[in-house]
């Protein structure tokens, strides 16, 4: 499957980072997640460590009159996750997933959680399959 640049649905918008190979296909997908006429958005995934393309995320947030209230990681492969400290550095958000070492900030990521951002509900699902927490 290719990388889908641009509006994928009313609240994913795709960033698609310069980093195209037989890994990437035609580069990583970078998200930025908000609800409709909300003023925060949620960053998965920055990406790799490329300032254009960080920068080109963050200039996606605030071109849509938002601030990155959150950024995720899904995993800690290089082409998601290496751009992740710089991109807190541009963003002032706070880096949070589930596994300890990628996190930027004191808050994780747990299994089932349920978080919100400006009325947009994510569900963390933890892979490979983790039993639900009771």
């Amino acid at each position: 499957m290719s990388g889908i640049a641009g509006q994928a649905t009313e609240r994913a918008f795709c960033v698609l980072a310069p980093n195209a190979s037989p890994m990437t296909l035609d580069g990583t997908n970078t998200w930025v997640l908000a609800e409709p006429g909300s003023g925060l958005a949620v960053v998965v995934d920055p990406g790799p460590l490329d300032e254009g393309h960080l920068r080109a995320v963050l200039e996606q947030v605030t071109g849509q009159g938002r601030r990155v209230a959150m950024t995720l990681l899904t995993h800690g492969h290089a082409d998601h996750a290496e751009g992740a400290a710089r991109f807190a550095e541009l963003s002032g958000s706070g880096v949070r997933a589930l596994d300890p070492a990628l996190r930027l900030g004191e808050e994780g990521l747990r299994h089932g959680e349920v978080l919100e951002v400006g009325g947009l509900e994510l569900r963390v699902v933890g892979t490979p399959a983790t039993p639900p927490t009771r």
